[in-house]
């Protein structure tokens, strides 16, 4: 003898579904809510490491490409923006070599002078090197240029400013690439915070679901 049997297996297929569904939208969600986390302790760990000139801007380059099912992106990813012009902030994660924007050294403002009268402050704006413009003064001997604000630069020791007869002081220091210090932390901090709030996060978007 033999019985056949049918089952209808098309409710369960669709709360199957239905539940696959579930997981992946509370998966990437609690991936967003652990990146978002993560960068804002990046940031507070750049205010404890660093001297944040420009608060804004250094916040900025810690970015999120967030993770989206309708996307059919199942990751989310917190980085560093390297795409800036001379941002070095990228380099302390792992020592890596700060280049010369120009030339063979790197111009270094000496702190209390003109160009950085404090340590906590940029540049000041009309001794940055696009402002001073230097040239070879026509007629002039040597290597020296001639810059605005009385300056001068001498290659391979830095940039002078005369501020009285025959008094002058160093206001950059030229120096070889420079091997930056390990001391971003960023590797550690991100997967500190995605181990301590992941599951927490995944817990509620999961629950808040009907």
């Amino acid at each position: 003898m033999r019985i056949d049997v049918k089952i209808d297996t098309s409710n369960l297929k669709t709360r199957t579904l239905r539940e696959q569904k579930r997981v992946a939208y509370s998966m990437s969600q609690a991936l967003n809510d652990t990146a978002l986390q993560i960068q804002t302790a990046q940031r507070v760990n750049l205010d404890k490491k660093f001297t944040v000139r420009k608060a804004g801007f250094m916040y900025r380059l810690i970015k999120i490409k967030f993770a989206s099912v309708p996307k059919d992106l199942p990751v989310a990813e917190v980085y560093v923006d390297n795409t800036k012009q001379r941002v070095l902030l990228g380099l302390f994660e792992d020592g890596g070599e700060r280049e010369p924007a120009v030339g063979q050294n790197v111009a270094v403002p000496i702190t209390g002078e003109a160009a950085r009268p404090s340590f906590g402050q940029l540049v000041q704006d009309v001794f940055t090197f696009q402002k001073l413009k230097f040239k070879r003064k026509r007629g002039g001997s040597g290597n020296v240029l001639q810059g605005q604000q009385n300056t001068f630069l001498v290659p391979g020791v830095g940039v002078f400013m005369r501020t009285a007869k025959k008094v002058t002081e160093l206001i950059y220091t030229f120096r070889r690439p420079m091997k930056m210090a390990k001391k971003l932390g960023f590797v550690d901090i991100a997967r500190q915070v995605f181990a301590e709030k992941f599951q927490g996060n995944f817990t509620n978007r999961y629950n808040s679901k009907p």
